[in-house]
Parts: C-alpha cells; structure tokens; sequence
C-alpha cells in the first residue's frame, strides 16, 4: 500500500478537524469516559498548519492519519498542559536539561483503524522530526499510563523514553522524550 506522508496545506484543514473532533475520544472510555477532551476547530488547525506542525499521511486523496507539534504556548491554555510544563523545567534527558525552548509539544497522532498496523505511525515521526531538528533537539509528549498500545508504539517505533510518571485529575500518565 503507498500513501504519501507531507506536511499538512490550509486546503487540509476542515478533514484534520473533523477527523480531531470525529475521534478526540478514543481513548477515553471505561473509568474516565467522564473527561472531556477538546477536540481542535478548523481555526486551531489553521493556526498549526501556519504556526506550529501536523503531518499527514495521504491515501488516494484521503487523510488516513496525522501528527501534530506545536510550541508549548499553544497548548498553554489548558491545564493538564500547564501542569506538563511545570513539570519540564524539572526533567533531564540523556544528561541534559529540558525546557519549552529545547522541546515541542508532540501529539496528538491519529491513524485510521484500517490503516493500523501498516508503517504510518513510524513515517509520520519521522518526518516530524527532520521538520523539527532544525528548531527543537526534544520533543515530548504524554500517553494515558494504561494506553499500552501507544506507549508500546511510542518506545519501539518513535524511540521516545520515559521521563516520568504523573497523576493529573486523577488520572496517571507518562511523560515521554525523544530526540529530534
């Protein structure tokens, strides 16, 4: 199967949304289908594709999958956000300090469920991180501790680490790092 993986135009903006708002909440179900996840509008995907990063996986004209990095100050409106940056400025990697000026918020990734399974995940990290590697030498992201697909995938096909663990609303995470 060959999809095209490329950095996402304006023209992409109203399927990116859509497909944010169609499956913000995957993730959430059983003991904390009770969060709210706020799925991004067509104007907060304006403002990525000009401002921050997504990548899109493309197939026959389809988006079947994208990734996203923005600047921490982005996200810096929401709280579990703020909390991940207070949480950075005390986080080392690999014998060096973090900081929101050597990091990039990393995530959301989407992939359509008949797409699973078939490399995207891995091209789509890969192409962020030669987009960024000029600007940011970490990028960072979050995964529900018990979202152990995403973390397996995270470690062995996007090389992150963790850094550590946390509990935001009652709920625990890892935080994970990679170099760009």
């Amino acid at each position: 199967m060959s999809f095209i993986i490329r950095k996402a135009v304006l023209s992409d903006s109203s399927d990116i949304a859509f497909l944010e708002r169609v499956h913000v909440t995957d993730e959430l179900s059983g003991r904390h289908s009770d969060l709210h996840a706020h799925p991004m509008t067509v104007g907060e995907v304006k403002q990525l594709i000009n401002q921050h990063w997504i990548i899109v996986a493309e197939h026959q004209g389809e988006i079947v999958g994208y990734v996203i990095a923005a600047k921490w100050a982005f996200f810096a409106s929401q709280p579990l956000y703020r909390y991940i940056i207070q949480r950075i400025k005390f986080a080392d990697f690999d014998g060096q300090s973090l900081s929101t000026t050597n990091t990039c918020q990393y995530g959301p990734v989407w992939i359509s469920q008949s797409y699973r399974g078939k490399g995207i995940f891995e091209a789509l990290v890969n192409e962020l991180k030669l987009v960024l590697k000029e600007r940011y030498p970490f990028i960072v992201t979050y995964i529900a501790a018990d979202n152990l697909r995403s973390l397996a995938a995270h470690k062995n096909k996007a090389g992150m680490y963790l850094i550590e663990h946390f509990c935001f609303e009652q709920r625990d995470y890892k935080l994970l790092v990679s170099q760009t």
